[in-house]
């Protein structure tokens, strides 16, 4: 399962739409409680976490620290540096930049043998 931390209703619309054009299946939560019992459940394959959340990088810390580990992936608003620094500290895989993020959203959902894929 793909699950999103998303505080912003726009945006949270916008990932789930290139998720259905991905088919594949996506959760968007708003809580930390919901990530972790996401996790808890032991099916989560990639969280996505979005920098601008109060709760972003307690997710990111549970997510990194929780077996199965799902692949973390972060993304911020371009002046927003030092969250980007504190996601990869915090253990997130992968931190782009909010624009990078919506361009690679497709390759970023896709499953790890089809994201190859994708990028040719």
């Amino acid at each position: 399962m793909i699950a999103a931390l998303v505080p912003d209703v726009i945006f949270r619309s916008r990932i789930a739409a290139t998720a259905r054009a991905a088919q594949v299946t996506l959760r968007v939560v708003g809580r930390l409680e919901d990530v972790t019992m996401l996790l808890n459940a032991g099916d989560l394959t990639l969280l996505i976490v979005d920098m601008d959340g109060p709760e972003a990088l307690a997710a990111i810390g549970l997510a990194a620290d929780a077996l199965p580990r799902p692949r973390i992936v972060a993304y911020f608003a371009h002046v927003q540096t030092a969250l980007a620094q504190q996601a990869s500290a915090a253990g997130a895989d992968t931190v782009l930049p909010r624009s990078l993020f919506v361009q690679r959203l497709p390759e970023l959902l896709a499953p790890p043998g089809q994201a190859a894929a994708l990028q040719q």
